[in-house]
């Protein structure tokens, strides 16, 4: 089979590898779309301990049930069936996942990803083995390209889903990229009466238009604590989703939101925060509150999809070929790219 296997920064090269076969308690997937993801972006620059090479990211994906191993006995999905795959393989063993809490399992692999527990190569190839029971059948009313971004849409619900209560209340979401235009979306399926989107980029901010925003702000142009100051009658809104993670982002979230506000914090852009406002923080009572990846969320969103109460395609602005990954991965980096969502597909 083709694998595309990231071998240093900046580097992805088409490798011939055997089939993997399916082990104990595994399926094989044959790949039909995977969703480059923010994470990747990082890891082709080398920037990403998540991502040490030799490995074959994407774990963004979807396809078709190929093979199971031989002692997978009743499958859940038939061989053929179509599919999305949960791509946390938690230990089932730690004190985390018996909370409830895999998401955060010390001892977890993600394909495509180089975690604690070690490297498992991912779906940026022909076919890619995962455990039998991680299995999410789609039907064929929603396509290969949505079902590659069940993953980042469930990082985004769980988020929001931090927030007490969203409904007819009126949130802010700063950062209009993926993550942020899906919290949106969510927010919007959860009820919310108004969602403030807020970005620098303008094109960025359309899309938020089109994906439900109330309001656009570009920081460019307005200062954003005063617009929303405006917007609510001097309130401030009643809760606010940090989707970038920069002390600038989580600093105005906090005050375009009213006192004892609370603040979804889902963009993880910055590994330590010079420049928090902590006494800010402490004097207005804000309640931060961290997400993380996903829990059964995920298994929510065909639903959601079905319902038309979801729009993964408004966020898809190119569908290449996998063997273009090299070329869009420069491009995503360049620091000039004008893509929302890119996915790679498996002819």
């Amino acid at each position: 089979m083709k694998a595309y296997c990231y071998v240093e920064p900046f580097k992805i090269v088409e490798q011939e590898r055997p089939t993997p076969e399916p082990g104990p308690g595994q399926v094989r997937i044959k790949v039909k779309a995977v969703s480059i993801c923010g994470s990747d972006t990082g890891g082709f620059k080398g920037t990403s301990g998540m991502r040490v090479a030799p490995l074959v990211m994407g774990h963004e994906f979807s396809g078709i049930v190929d093979k199971y191993g031989e002692d997978v006995k009743n499958p859940s999905v038939p061989v053929g069936g179509r599919v999305v795959v949960y791509p946390n393989i938690q230990c089932r063993k730690c004190p985390d996942c018996e909370a409830g809490l895999p998401n955060l399992c010390e001892e977890r692999f993600i394909p495509g990803t180089t975690m604690p527990a070690g490297g498992y190569d991912g779906a940026m190839a022909d076919y890619v083995v995962v455990p039998a029971d991680k299995l999410i059948p789609i039907s064929d009313k929603i396509s290969f390209e949505e079902g590659s971004m069940f993953e980042p849409t469930s990082v985004a619900l769980r988020g929001v889903k931090m927030l007490s209560e969203v409904k007819d209340k009126v949130v802010t979401v700063f950062g209009a990229g993926p993550i942020g235009l899906l919290a949106l979306e969510c927010l919007k399926y959860l009820g919310a009466k108004d969602v403030i989107s807020i970005d620098l980029n303008q094109e960025r901010l359309q899309k938020a238009l089109e994906c439900g925003a109330s309001y656009v702000i570009n920081t460019k142009e307005e200062d954003p604590v005063k617009r929303v100051m405006e917007i609510t009658g001097g309130k401030g809104a009643d809760a606010g989703a940090d989707c970038v993670g920069i002390a600038v982002s989580l600093n105005t979230s906090m005050k375009m939101v009213k006192n004892g506000g609370e603040i979804a914090m889902i963009g993880m852009a910055s590994e330590h925060m010079d420049g928090f406002e902590y006494k800010y923080a402490v004097a207005h009572e804000m309640k931060l509150k961290g997400s993380y990846c996903y829990v059964d969320e995920l298994y929510e969103i065909p639903k959601m999809i079905e319902e038309g109460k979801l729009d993964l395609k408004k966020l898809i602005t190119t569908v290449a070929p996998m063997n273009q990954v090299q070329e869009k991965f420069e491009d995503l980096v360049s620091g000039h790219s004008k893509e929302v969502k890119v996915i790679l597909v498996n002819e």
